[in-house]
């Protein structure tokens, strides 16, 4: 088996070398070659160039604070966790995410649970682009339907009595106090 690879290795070395030192059109094709090689160089170094731009400004947009979108024509401070994110940043996130929680299960005990827990809670973010502020403010809305519904059930058994002194004592006070 090994033989018969490498005959057939320096089978087609030998090919390509004929090809490419062939005495009428080798020296055609070395040239379309080394053209070829210099317009991918040339592609490689733009691209690395707008590439290194763009982390640059986005580097230096995040060492100056400025976390401000356009909202409304005005500018609004924008916290990092509120999610909004850009296409590419949410695919970061996920992935980033996806890796840390998966990093974590070849942890032991504590640093596992906090490596999962922070990485799930990125991917998790990057998926849905919902915020923590967007999170938290449906569990509120969620809790406040589940005591309408309780309000409502014991209204029709009759426990109104009980009930209302319970949920005005569970309510929050106003946001003024």
């Amino acid at each position: 088996m090994d033989r018969a690879m490498t005959f057939l290795a320096g089978a087609a070395l030998g090919a390509g070398l004929m090809y490419v030192f062939d005495p009428q059109m080798g020296r055609r094709r070395r040239a379309l070659a080394r053209d070829q090689a210099i317009g991918l160089a040339h592609d490689a170094r733009d691209a690395a160039d707008v590439v290194a731009r763009d982390l640059s400004n986005r580097a230096q947009g995040l060492a100056s604070g400025d976390l401000s979108v356009m909202a409304g024509g005005k500018r609004a401070l924008r916290h990092p966790f509120r999610g909004r994110w850009s296409p590419s940043a949410r695919a970061l996130m996920g992935l980033a995410g996806g890796g840390l929680m998966l990093f974590g299960l070849t942890q032991d005990a504590p640093e596992a649970c906090i490596l999962g827990t922070v990485g799930l809670a990125l991917a998790a973010e990057g998926i849905t682009n919902a915020g923590l502020d967007d999170i938290t403010r449906r569990s509120q809305q969620l809790a406040g339907a589940a005591c309408d519904v309780a309000s409502r059930a014991s209204d029709r058994l009759g426990l109104t009595g009980k009930t209302q002194a319970a949920s005005q004592a569970r309510q929050p006070a106003p946001a003024g106090v």
